[in-house]
This record gives structure tokens, sequence and C-alpha cells, in this order.
């Protein structure tokens, strides 16, 4: 049975909501953060060495990093939904966005979170960096889905997740 671990404010949800999308069975193990550190327990370091969310299980397999684990997911379980097809267009587009929720759009968003939690009174940091970021990022991301109904075209896929 594929068990995900589950840290509370983690990007795990990604990650339940696609196999929620293919109807796979699952299993949720919790775990939650330190309130002082923000930082996952050992339990969790004992599934992956590094602590991080999310974390599946699949048999042998142990596997973090959501893109990865989206792209794993989607290969074994989907019988080829969620998808488009490999060497079009549509499949490059969905690559993209896959991975850009995470190695883009994702670090201004974890800044202003950590930024937020330990806040020190100087917001110049935030100001200057943190919160234009995040308006670029999110001016791109409108500008996008302006164009079609989806991040790739017309149809639901795993980037949209």
């Amino acid at each position: 049975m594929l068990v995900v671990h589950h840290l509370n404010n983690s990007r795990s949800q990604r990650v339940l909501w696609l196999l929620e999308e293919l109807g796979v069975e699952y299993e949720i193990k919790y775990y939650e953060r330190d309130h002082q550190t923000m930082l996952a327990p050992e339990s969790l370091r004992q599934v992956h060495p590094l602590g991080k969310s999310p974390t599946i299980t699949d048999a042998e397999l142990t596997l973090t990093e959501s893109g990865a684990i989206i792209e794993y997911i989607v290969e074994r379980y989907g019988s080829g939904r969620l998808v488009p097809a490999s060497g079009t267009p549509e499949r490059l587009r969905y690559t993209y966005w896959l991975h850009y929720a995470e190695g883009s759009a994702m670090p201004p968003l974890v800044m202003n979170l950590v930024f937020d939690h330990f806040e020190t009174g100087d917001s110049g940091a935030k100001d200057a960096f943190i919160t234009p970021q995040i308006k670029l990022h999110f001016d791109y991301i409108e500008a996008e889905l302006s164009k079609s109904t989806w991040f790739v075209g017309e149809e639901f896929t795993a980037a949209d997740i």
C-alpha cells in the first residue's frame, strides 16, 4: 500500500490531491512540525534522512520531492491519465509547469512563510525581494492561465495540481 508521510503545512497536499484524482488507495501517516523551529519531528527522519514532506513509501520504494512523486504516481498508477502524450508540445509544457511549481514559484512563498514566522521587525528583505518576487510569479501565472483553461491547455493534468 502506498503511504503518504504527511507533515502539516507541507507540499504533501499536492500528492494527496493527485491520489484522489486518480482514485488510488493510500494511507496517510501524520507528522507535526515543532512549533518553535518549524522543523519535522525525528520520526519523519527515520523514514527519510532529510525529514522532508512529502515523502511516500510504496512497497520497498521511499521517494521525496513532490515533482518526482507526482511523476512516479502518474506513471505507476495513472494509466495514461492526467499527462499529455510523450513527444508532444503539450508534454513539454506539462513538464515545465509540473516543475515550475517547486523550482520557481515555491522559494519566495517559503521565504515569506519563514520570515513571517520568525519576524524580527525588519521587513527590508520582504519589501525589497520577497513580496516583489511573489507578485512577479503570480502575475506570470495569471497571464499564462488567461490563455487557456488549464496550464497545459483545455484538459486538466497533474501539472495543475
